[in-house]
Parts: C-alpha cells; sequence; structure tokens
C-alpha cells in the first residue's frame, strides 16, 4: 500500500489535510498529533513505515490550524478540534480504529473513544495532556487571566519562528476546556488503552498519566513508564510500535472486516 492525499471540510471554513494507506477493510490506525506540532513528524513516519510493512490501514492527518489544515490558530477548541479527528475517522467506520495519540491527540483520542460515535478497538496514549489547558490557566496570574478575558486572546513568544514572532490564542480554547475534562470526572472507555509516559517528561508531568490510570476505566489497562524519556519519546518509538501490534485486532475479531 501507499499514501495518498485527501482532503475534507469538517466545519466552515476549515479543511483538514492529511494522508492515508487503505487496503479498503479491516482495522485501520489513526495518528493524532500534538498541540502546534503536525502529521509528518518522527513518530508519525516511523508508524506509517511500520504500518505499510505489517500491512496495515493508516491515515494521518493536520488538526485545524496546524500543518497543512486551514483555521487560525486563535479561533481553535478542543471541542472543533474532536470534530475535525472524529470527522476523519467517521471515513473508516464501521471498521474497528486504532488511535495513536500524542500529547494533545492523546485527549482527543479518549474523547473520541469515550463518545462512541466511532468503533475505537484500542487506544495508545503518548505522554498525554490531559486537562493541559486547564492546568496552564491556573499557573497564569490573576492579572494575567483577567487580560486574556478582556482582550479575548493571548500572545505567545513562539519558540519556532524568528525572535520576536507570538502566537495567539484565543479564550474560547480555555472556556471550552472543561467540556473535555478527563482527570477530575469519571472516564469509561469501552476500549483498552496503553499510555506511554518518559520519566523525565518536563511538559506534561508522569502524575498525570498516573492519575489518569487509577481512575479510568476500561477493559485492560496499562501504564508504560520509559525511563529517562522526556515528552517527544522520539527514543521510545520501538516500544510504541510494539504496543500498537500488542492492540491492533485479529483478524476473527475486527468487526467490519470483508472476506
Amino acid at each position: 500500500m501507499h499514501e495518498t492525499s485527501f482532503s475534507l471540510t469538517t466545519r466552515p471554513g476549515i479543511t483538514i489535510r492529511g494522508r492515508a494507506q487503505d487496503s479498503g477493510y479491516g482495522p485501520v490506525g489513526l495518528f493524532l498529533h500534538g498541540f502546534r506540532s503536525h502529521c509528518d513528524g518522527e513518530k508519525a513516519q516511523a508508524l506509517v513505515a511500520h504500518a505499510r510493512a505489517r500491512g496495515y490501514s493508516w491515515a494521518r492527518f493536520d488538526l485545524a490550524a496546524h500543518g497543512a489544515s486551514g483555521g487560525a490558530l486563535e479561533e481553535q477548541t478542543v471541542s472543533g478540534w474532536l470534530v475535525d479527528a472524529t470527522s476523519v475517522a467517521e471515513r473508516y467506520a464501521p471498521r474497528p480504529l486504532i488511535l495513536v495519540g500524542s500529547s494533545l491527540g492523546a485527549w482527543l483520542a479518549v474523547a473520541m473513544a469515550r463518545s462512541g460515535r466511532v468503533p475505537v478497538a484500542g487506544l495508545v496514549l503518548l505522554a498525554p495532556a490531559f486537562n493541559f489547558l486547564q492546568r496552564y490557566y491556573a499557573s497564569l496570574s490573576d492579572d494575567l487571566r483577567r487580560q486574556w478575558r478582556t482582550d479575548g486572546y493571548l500572545a505567545l513568544p513562539d519558540p519556532y519562528a524568528p525572535a520576536g514572532a507570538v502566537y495567539r490564542l484565543g479564550h474560547g480554547l480555555i472556556d471550552d476546556a472543561d467540556r473535555h475534562d478527563v482527570v477530575s470526572s469519571p472516564v469509561a472507555l469501552p476500549c483498552p488503552f496503553t499510555i506511554i509516559h518518559g520519566a523525565q517528561d518536563d511538559i506534561v508531568p508522569l502524575a498525570i498519566s498516573e492519575a489518569f490510570l487509577r481512575h479510568a476505566q476500561a477493559p485492560a489497562k496499562r501504564l508504560v513508564v520509559i525511563p529517562g524519556g522526556d515528552h517527544r519519546l522520539t527514543a521510545a518509538v520501538p516500544r510504541i510500535l510494539t504496543e500498537v501490534d500488542a492492540l491492533w485486532p485479529r483478524p476473527d475479531c475486527a468487526a467490519g472486516a470483508i472476506a
């Protein structure tokens, strides 16, 4: 199988672009990238190569305001990104999905599985940034939170652009985030999940994954801690691929498969 490009309109004014290799039957893997990332990173590329070698159908795409997809970042919300991800996943229904989510993408993967709108057979969650927006907002001073509410956006230094460049986040992103709380409210998932988290992650504390593991209900669940691993988890790619294989539905269990 070879990848082909696709695009679809998921919301008014939003065109999502991605790539997929698809046999037309059986399970489908879907990669969900992190905040201010894209679907062409090292982990995404490794997953595509692994899928090709195994004969897996696989898809990846850029969320709105990321990579090749349309939209302005300051207008985005978790709910909007969830619509993007679900719209891509629905292209493959009713075939079972294995969702591999990185950081923000892991949060979206859990929200997708919990919603029941698409048939999720398993989750591989990489350094999941559950509720990271709520945590970030709570870390700000009262004055900065007041400024963000008043202005409607917050300008932040952009580490990926020339010196002095900024990117803007709309306050709607914060207003919406609690609708997708998976930390302080119960979470029941219809499928097994595996979390992979670096012991030295300085972006998302390991304690976030430990707490989620304790309170989330699922047919099977486990946490794999990578000694010395950071938030990017690039050194853990072989383990990520192993966990995808472990969750991949067997042919006799793959709902939606065509003989």
